[in-house]
């Protein structure tokens, strides 16, 4: 059981031990004085101590109480001064005067009584009140202290020692229970006169086996129990997933349903607490897989590209004469060699991009770019392409139009639409690209106009996502595509503040607009 400094009580309980006493008291005076009053002559004037056993009524705090004290005293009087007239032969001038004055003197102080009780209700009320809001206000402080975004251990630490403020214990021990030991998270924190003398050698420390007292928590008690006479308390803290937190109290200065409330508080911040820690662990997991992730796309990528421009390099020689004359039909076998050679280097190339814009990592200075140029040279190396599937290239593009950005990731979002357009448009159709500025004059279009079937709704959707590619379908690449192509572009032309945009013309043409800011 706790000490009776830990768990007394305050307001109306506290006192009903004492009111049912005053109560009681009240009906044996009012007895006496009726005795008295009855059996001594009128001369004696005892109906005057008639107003002792309503004041004394008054304390036992109900208006009822009083006013039913009020009325058996009246009755009293009056059946105390009729005996007294019948003992003396008559009612006289002088005993009916002291009646008068006796009950005038119950009414008055019956009347000042009932004022006092009401008056003493609402101070009660009041400091009750008060003592509720600076409570409440030491729980918000206590919120307030453990509330961020703190590990476990910084959790604790914090707790322990805003919890001993608020219980005015010595001592406050917390840490986590794990087979009758007291493991990490650990802290303690000290008052003033621990921190001067050295703490209690009764505390448990960290790793300490717990004492079986410590350990049983006794039938019938909440949250919170006392020990060693009352003179600590003790309280647990669930944690998810884990073992429960053990609080020790030394000599606290609060009763144990305020405790109770604050043990209640800290538990919701204890649950956020290690969501907060698990989310922090998932995404250090994230990371670290990102990391890997990314580091074997370069490793690929980069050992991939020197076989791969070996072996063009040994084709192209063979393709010159360098080796003798080949036969034709070995020169046709290399010439489709050195294309799906090609089409393996734009593959690095581009994991080689899509890791650098996965990775965020920054991008060299922006350089003033003529972008008529730029797209002219892309045709011109797309034109043989498009000649041996008797695709016809025609180009329209305004002079001058010049932005920020880095060559090469604009070339290759130029080169990823119009590879989709050649690739997806009928034999003997026809690429068009437009080139000029916006109706605002702050960004340059480019417009890459083919005949290809289109896309589904449900192709819309997922354009520019990786890894989607269809088939059959322009823009989402067929077989053979890497499906980053259109991911790729989108993602150069918002690092340069642009965008890409599919749409069909009323004609029925695909259409991919990139918007780029002119300087």
């Amino acid at each position: 059981m706790c000490a009776t400094h830990v768990r007394r009580p305050s307001g109306p309980q506290a006192w009903r031990p004492a009111l049912s006493q005053a109560t009681a008291l009240s009906v044996t005076v009012f007895v006496v004085v009726l005795l008295l009053d009855t059996l001594t002559p009128a001369r004696l004037v005892f109906g005057i101590l008639f107003s002792a056993p309503i004041a004394l009524s008054g304390l036992a705090g109900s208006p009822y109480a009083t006013r039913l004290m009020i009325v058996l005293v009246m009755v009293g009087n009056v059946i105390a001064g009729s005996i007294n007239a019948a003992t003396t032969g008559g009612w006289n001038p002088y005993d009916i005067a002291n009646r008068v004055l006796s009950l005038l003197a119950a009414l008055l102080v019956g009347s000042l009584t009932l004022r006092f009780r009401a008056a003493s209700n609402r101070a009660a009320q009041l400091e009750l009140e008060e003592q509720r809001a600076v409570h409440e206000h030491a729980l918000r402080q206590l919120l307030e202290a453990v509330s961020g975004p703190f590990d476990q251990a910084a959790f604790v630490e914090r707790m322990a020692q805003a919890i001993r403020a608020f219980t005015g214990s010595r001592s406050v021990v917390v840490g986590g229970l794990q087979q009758a030991t007291l493991r990490a998270p650990y802290a303690v924190s000290h008052g003033a006169h621990e921190s001067e003398h050295g703490p209690p050698e009764h505390l448990p420390a960290l790793n300490a086996r717990l004492p079986a007292v410590y350990l049983t928590r006794p039938a019938g008690t909440g949250a919170v129990w006392g020990i060693l006479g009352g003179e600590m308390l003790l309280a647990r803290l669930p944690r998810p997933q884990q073992e429960d937190l053990l609080l020790i109290f030394d000599h606290p200065e609060i009763e144990v349903a305020r405790l109770e409330e604050a043990i209640a508080v800290l538990g919701p911040q204890l649950e956020r607490t290690h969501l907060q820690e698990e989310m922090q662990r998932q995404q250090a997991r994230l990371e670290h897989h990102n990391t890997v992730i990314r580091d074997l796309v370069y490793a690929f990528s980069h050992d991939l590209r020197t076989p791969l421009m070996a072996n063009a390099l040994s084709m192209n020689n063979a393709l010159k004469g360098a080796y003798g004359p080949l036969p034709e039909a070995y020169r046709e076998t290399l010439t489709h060699g050195l294309h799906a050679n090609q089409t393996l280097l734009d593959l690095a190339e581009k994991l080689l991009l899509v890791a650098k814009y996965e990775a965020g990592e920054p991008s060299p200075d922006p350089l003033p770019l003529d972008l008529r140029e730029l797209a002219l040279q892309v045709v011109a190396q797309v034109r043989p392409l498009a000649a041996t599937q008797g695709i016809a290239l025609e180009t329209r593009a305004e002079v001058g139009l010049r932005v920020l950005g880095q060559k090469g990731e604009l070339r290759r979002a130029i080169q990823n639409i119009l590879d989709n357009a050649i690739k997806f448009s009928p034999p003997g159709g026809t690429v068009t690209l437009l080139l000029d500025r916006d109706t605002l004059g702050e960004q340059a279009e480019l417009r890459i106009i083919d005949e290809g079937p289109g896309l589904s709704r449900e192709g819309e959707a997922r354009l520019f996502q990786r890894f989607r590619g269809g088939s059959g379908t322009s823009g989402l690449g067929g077989q053979g595509s890497s499906g980053l192509g259109l991911y790729l572009t989108r993602q150069v032309l918002q690092a340069h503040q642009g965008s890409v945009q599919y749409s069909r013309s009323p004609l029925g043409k695909t259409v991919f607009t990139l918007r780029l800011p002119v300087t």
